[in-house]
């Protein structure tokens, strides 16, 4: 295998894995806008991952699988709202519970139910005339419709948060939820519509893992991808644009430390397997403190009078 085809493959690879990524970063980068920080991510993941597994097995549906997931998602993120917004407790407390909860009970009714299967792959529609483009029509043009739904996203979510009043609402939540409050709007229900769609998308992410990626489940399926995402978030500075290239890139890391391992590198599998992970830190150091779209209130509990 020459080296170009070796990138190719790669890079396929590489694009459709990124869609489990994209997914919660684009609904953490409107959560954290609104000024609440989801590190529960990979818990609505997990649980969206078995609900989707156990839906589409159920009930011989795809479709039913995916809608499980978003709910199962939702569902857990609220969980983090009540805490956080109506509790006014501490939001990494609080997300950290949920991720434990998440992996624990996963993996304990994983067990419990017992049935294990792969489930049915969903099929590449490549597009008639793209698929053609050299480089790019190859990688980007023979996803799945999943896949193709999940870029489309990007331009949706980028007018909505950038060309919307209720995408200035949003920032506003996050940035000085004191001036939006005054301004008649209500900060919780925005927090709380903000942290659903970051659950409904993080469920979505990891029921395209189970059902639309490696087509089964299994205990700690989705291997930091929530954290990872959120690290996206700040790489991407808050903006979907700049999302999915931070989808891509670390999905693309990903994909070649597979690829080194499948063709049997020196270099030893463990350090391949913490390779993505290692980046991430690194990332995240280097743009932490140069990250300039920061919600000012990130993190912050709003009481109202108070700013």
């Amino acid at each position: 295998m020459d080296l170009y085809e070796a990138f190719m493959n790669i890079s396929v690879a590489a694009v459709s894995s990124a869609v489990a990524l994209l997914l919660p970063a684009l609904g953490e980068g409107v959560s954290e806008r609104a000024g609440v920080l989801n590190i529960g991510t990979e818990g609505y993941m997990i649980i969206g991952a078995l609900a989707a597994y156990y839906g589409y097995l159920g009930l011989e549906s795809i479709w039913i699988g995916f809608l499980m997931a978003g709910v199962a998602g939702l569902i857990l993120s609220w969980v983090h709202a009540f805490f956080t917004i109506t509790l006014k407790r501490n939001q990494i407390v609080s997300g950290t519970g949920l991720w434990l909860f998440g992996m624990g009970f996963t993996a304990y009714l994983f067990r419990l139910v017992g049935i294990t299967a792969v489930v049915e792959k969903l099929k590449v529609l490549a597009i008639p005339g793209f698929q053609e483009i050299p480089y790019f029509g190859s990688v980007f043009f023979r996803q799945n419709v999943v896949g193709y739904a999940s870029f489309l996203l990007v331009p949706i979510f980028a007018i909505a948060l950038h060309r919307t009043p209720w995408g200035l609402v949003n920032k506003a939540a996050g940035d000085s939820p004191l001036a939006a409050d005054m301004a008649g709007h209500n900060v919780s229900m925005i927090r709380y519509l903000s942290i659903g769609i970051c659950g409904i998308m993080a469920g979505l992410g990891g029921g395209y893992l189970a059902i639309g990626s490696l087509n089964r489940f299994s205990e700690g399926l989705t291997a930091g991808r929530g954290f990872i995402a959120i690290a996206i978030v700040i790489f991407g500075g808050w903006d979907p644009k700049r999302i999915l290239g931070g989808a891509l890139f670390f999905s693309f890391i990903d994909s070649l430390q597979l690829y080194l391992q499948a063709q049997g590198s020196v270099i030893p599998y463990p350090l391949l397997i913490i390779m993505p992970y290692v980046l991430t830190l690194m990332v995240l150091a280097a743009t932490s403190k140069r990250a300039k779209n920061i919600p000012h209130k990130l993190g912050v509990p709003y009481i109202r009078g108070e700013e």
